[in-house]
Parts: structure tokens; sequence; C-alpha cells
């Protein structure tokens, strides 16, 4: 329920079809791995670029060594940093998306809080 309380400065659409209720990331989630943990000089809490930018500088040509994305890496595609890694938001649907003007109306109407927070876009759960 916490996720719910988050995003409640989007609302709901008109007949309540449709609300936001998380975030998904995009191309995937950020996979964080034991070595931010190694490269987190001893912090509370996980600073994850700073970790990027220390092993980086440590093992510049090797990243296995380096604290990356571990789907990415894994990928053997392009290493995205973490402020690469996107979000978008997560919409729960109890009606049919298709050709839908509830949902236009709603997307619509959030679109520009959206941009506002930096999310990119939107993906759909179906809950009917």
């Amino acid at each position: 329920m916490e996720n719910i309380n988050k995003f409640k400065e989007y609302g709901e659409s008109e007949q309540g079809n449709f609300k936001i209720i998380d975030t998904i990331g995009i191309p995937h989630p950020y996979c964080i791995t034991p070595k931010h943990l190694e490269f987190n000089e001893g912090r509370m809490y996980l600073d994850v670029e700073r970790a990027e930018q220390i092993s980086k500088e440590k093992y510049p040509t090797n990243i296995n060594k380096q604290a990356v994305c571990d789907i990415c890496r894994k990928d053997g595609k392009e290493i995205l940093t973490f402020k690469e890694h996107k979000q978008a938001l997560v919409v729960e649907c109890k009606t049919d998306i298709q050709n839908n003007k509830e949902l236009k109306t709603y997307l619509l109407k959030i679109k520009d809080l959206a941009i506002k927070n930096k999310f990119e876009g939107f993906a759909f759960l179906d809950k009917r």
C-alpha cells in the first residue's frame, strides 16, 4: 500500500479504471553487485554512482572488476550507467486499454506531471 500513496498525486482516471501504482526500470532495472559494496567507501547507504566512478578509475579497462549494472554486463551489449537507467510509471488497468478514451484522457492529464518527475513513459498492468 505504500506505493499507492507515493503516487497519489497522479490520481485516478474518471471512472477509476486506471491509476499509477508503481515504477519499472527501463530498459531494465539497475542491478547492483558485490562490487558496488566493495567500492562504497564504508558508507551506511549505497552510493551507486560513486561506486561506479571509483571502480572505473581503479580498473579502467576491466569491466569485470568495475561496479556496473549486472544485467548490462551479462548482456554483453552497452553498459549503461546508473543515471542512464530510466524509470517508467506502471498503470494499473481494470479494463481493456485498446482504443480506450478514458485511458487516453487520463494519460494526457498526468503527462506533464510525469515529465516533470522525469519518468520516461508508461507500462500497463492488466488487473481485469
